[in-house]
This record gives C-alpha cells, structure tokens and sequence, in this order.
C-alpha cells in the first residue's frame, strides 16, 4: 500500500467502511418513514403489525447511524479532498486499463488487468478512494461520485479522435480516417455508395470496363428474351 493510501486511510479512520450511496440513503429514510407511519397510525387501524414496523424502523435507523458518511469541514476536509486526488491520478488511474482494452480485448489485456488493476493494493486504493469522495461531497446525489470509470483513459485521445483498430483484438474494431485524412480526400466526405464506389470505377482497366459492358449487355439481352417468352 503506497503512502498516500495508507494517509487517507487513516484520515478516513472515523468514516464507515462501506458508506452507503445517496440513493441507497434516500430508499432507506422512504422505508423508516414509511414504517413510522404504521407505528403511529391510529388505534381504529387494523390489520398492520405495529410491532414488527417498530422493530424494523429501528434496524433501519441503526443502519442510517452507522453507514451514512460524516460530513468533513474546513482543514480535515481539503486534506481528504487532496489525498483523494493524489491516490487517484498516481496510484489508481496508472493502473487501469484503457476502454478501449476492456472492450474488445486485445492479446495481453486480461494479464495486465489481473496484475495491475485488479491487483489487492490498487483494490484497496479504490476502497479508500470511494470512501473519502462520498465524505468529501456528502450527501452529493450524482450516481456516478464514486465511480472510477470517469477516470478510465482512452486511446482515442491520442490518435487524433479517431477510433483505435486492434488487428489482434477479440474485437478488432472499425477503421476510420483521420481528420486530417478527411480534409484531404479527393473526393470530399467518402460514403460506401458514392465517394468510394467512385475510386473504384476510375481504377477500372479498359478491358475491365469492355468486360462489364458486355456482361451488363448479356443480361439485358437474356431479360428481353424472357419477356418474349412470357
């Protein structure tokens, strides 16, 4: 476990070990409130386990108590909030692999995976990291506060905004042209059923066009035939 873990760690000392998320939070405070009401409904009510309610209502309760993260103020915050951020770009974000390996698995990809990102210490920044985001940002309803996919790089950032292509890949992908490739296409933006069908025309040979004028002529002249059948 590097530095920085071990220091926010022990910043996060006094915090839960597996906070609940905002919305895990607000289904529990609907179902307490909702039990609360059965507890309290009036004796002309029946039909409900008043007992039970209570006995569940409190469990709820203890849950709140114990698993909701503690807000963080002034100093004790900016250091979580600091440590936070130095754990995720030195220790976690190195480590995970690029979208583009987890989706179409090159040669190599799992290896690395099992090694580095789903290694126990990189695990365990991850853990802490969750931690000190959902006391830092308390009570913040964004689902994804605490998802480290916001930080997984991508290859497509350093080709220029064009998608990768894995020629090893279990997912090979699509080619594609870069912008500067498209600016300078002869033929202006290239489409499967105009630009591209185009170039290959031109590169058609003599002999090539004679061939396929006498093949389109064979098959005008075996159409007619037909029809005179028919």
């Amino acid at each position: 476990m590097s530095d920085s873990v071990k220091q926010l760690e022990q910043a996060l000392s006094n915090q839960p070990k597996n906070p609940l998320r905002h919305h895990q939070v607000t289904e529990y405070q609907d179902e307490a409130s909702r039990l609360n009401d059965i507890v309290q409904a009036p004796a002309y009510v029946t039909g409900v386990d008043r007992g039970a309610a209570r006995r569940k209502s409190l469990q709820i309760n203890s849950v709140l108590e114990q698993q909701i993260a503690k807000p963080l103020q002034g100093a004790e915050k900016d250091r979580v909030a600091k440590l936070a951020h130095e754990v995720m770009h030195e220790v976690i974000r190195p480590a995970l692999l690029p979208r583009e390996d987890m989706r179409r698995n090159p040669a190599g990809a799992v290896g690395r995976f099992l090694k580095e990102e789903n290694s126990r210490p990189v695990k365990q920044a991850v853990q802490q990291w969750k931690r000190a985001m959902l006391a830092v940002e308390q009570g913040n309803p964004d689902p994804d506060l605490a998802n480290i996919e916001r930080f997984r790089p991508e290859k497509i950032h350093d080709t220029g905004g064009v998608s990768t292509f894995m020629a090893g890949a279990q997912i090979a992908g699509n080619f594609a042209m870069t912008p500067q490739a498209k600016e300078n296409w002869p033929l202006g933006e290239p489409t499967a059923t105009t630009a591209i069908g185009e170039v290959k025309k031109r590169e058609m040979s003599e002999a090539q066009k004679a061939g396929l004028a006498k093949a389109q002529a064979a098959r005008a002249a075996k159409r007619n035939a037909k029809e005179q059948v028919g």
